[in-house]
């Protein structure tokens, strides 16, 4: 069990979630995205047109692994997805993600309009378990 402000902090820092999905086929499907983590949920951005949308149409199951290589930090989180479409109520959100990894942020208009252009979707992640029980490991 990782001390929880340790986990905290971790996770506030900018770096990479591997998001594993769930093909039809059984294999594993994995991406590496940027992520902020809410306290509650994980919130990740990705797009209509990746194939990590339709899978979690699909199968909603997934497991997060967010790493540090070079300290051989990990902590790895089961949990379950939820796709927000309504970019206004998720504009926060996009915000947010994109503060926490150092990306230049228009107005609220300009953002809209890019992730309208760009079909976004925010993948909305709940935890199966409590963060104490995470598998954490370094932390």
């Amino acid at each position: 069990m990782a001390d929880l402000s340790v986990l905290e902090a971790f996770l506030a820092e900018p770096r990479n979630a591997m998001v594993a999905a769930i093909r039809k086929d059984g294999r594993p499907q994995m991406t590496p995205n940027w992520f902020l983590w809410d306290g509650t949920h994980f919130l990740i951005s990705t797009t209509k047109d990746r194939a990590k949308y339709r899978m979690f149409r699909r199968d909603p199951r997934v497991q997060l692994a967010i790493d540090d290589a070079t300290a051989f930090r990990s902590v790895l989180v089961d949990g379950t997805v939820e796709i927000a479409e309504d970019i206004d109520a998720a504009l926060p959100s996009f915000r947010a993600i994109r503060t926490k990894h150092g990306r230049p942020i228009g107005s609220d208009d300009e953002l809209r309009a890019e992730l309208v252009r760009d079909q976004r979707v925010l993948l909305v992640v709940t935890p199966d378990l409590a963060p104490e029980l995470w598998r954490a490991i370094g932390l």
